[in-house]
């Protein structure tokens, strides 16, 4: 009996809440599923659904003190209550985030959305953004898991994205998905850091990645029914 209290004793001290800080970044365990935080203060975090400097450091510093306990649903709360953000989450709906993270051939990632610009159904979709979310050993997150904020049959397309090699001239950000818009969240996520296209003066677009070679995108269904016909098309150099 001594020994197993010496054991529940020194087990509920590894399981407690422990905090330490770097150069980079905060680590916190805790029961809100937060491991890392990434951004080094209240301000910096702000930075992320404040860039015009007009939140009160009060409600900055209860954005950050809730964020780092992974305490969602306040979270979300204290947005809507002060008009944060437009509604949507900080730090770009992601938390235990990585940056500046290679991509590697063969990775495989997947997204909803619709088409880019007035797409009449005629020839080849127009497909941009930057989030997605990874196949990792074959397993597809959730639609839920990805705190989106519309039902899935307002989106046009699904489709999936291969990467073909190596040499992609950017990087990415990674991070778990924050639950948001009354969605589970809690997947992951990849946020492509594409570059500007010249030639638009717009981020380049799925298709424009496509043509350079970079990646694959295989259109695998039309959740709001509209361009059935479209599945199974591959966009490709």
């Amino acid at each position: 009996m001594k020994h197993l209290f010496k054991y529940i004793f020194f087990l509920a001290i590894a399981m407690s809440s422990i905090a330490c800080s770097s150069d980079n970044e905060e680590v916190i365990i805790n029961p809100g599923g937060v491991t890392h935080v990434f951004y080094k203060n209240a301000d910096e975090f702000a930075l992320t659904y404040d860039t015009a400097g007009t939140v009160s450091p009060a409600i900055r510093n209860q954005a950050f003190d809730l964020y780092k306990q992974g305490q969602w649903i306040a979270l979300e709360a204290l947005f809507n209550a002060n008009n944060l953000n437009g509604g949507w989450p900080p730090a770009n709906g992601g938390y235990n985030i990585y940056d500046d993270v290679p991509f590697l051939a063969g990775q495989k990632f997947d997204r909803y959305s619709g088409a880019v610009g007035n797409y009449d159904g005629n020839g080849i979709p127009t497909l941009g953004g930057s989030f997605t979310s990874p196949i990792i050993n074959g397993y597809v997150y959730t639609f839920t898991q990805r705190a989106l904020n519309q039902p899935e049959n307002k989106y046009d397309f699904y489709y999936e994205i291969d990467v073909l090699n190596n040499l992609l001239p950017f990087k990415s950000q990674v991070g778990d998905v924050i639950p948001w818009f009354n969605q589970a969240g809690g997947g992951k996520q990849t946020m492509w850091k594409i570059p500007i296209d010249v030639t638009t003066g717009y981020q380049k677009t799925w298709n424009k990645l496509a043509q350079e070679g970079y990646i694959k995108i295989t259109i695998k269904k039309s959740p709001s029914g509209k361009y059935n016909n479209l599945v199974g098309t591959v966009i490709q150099q």
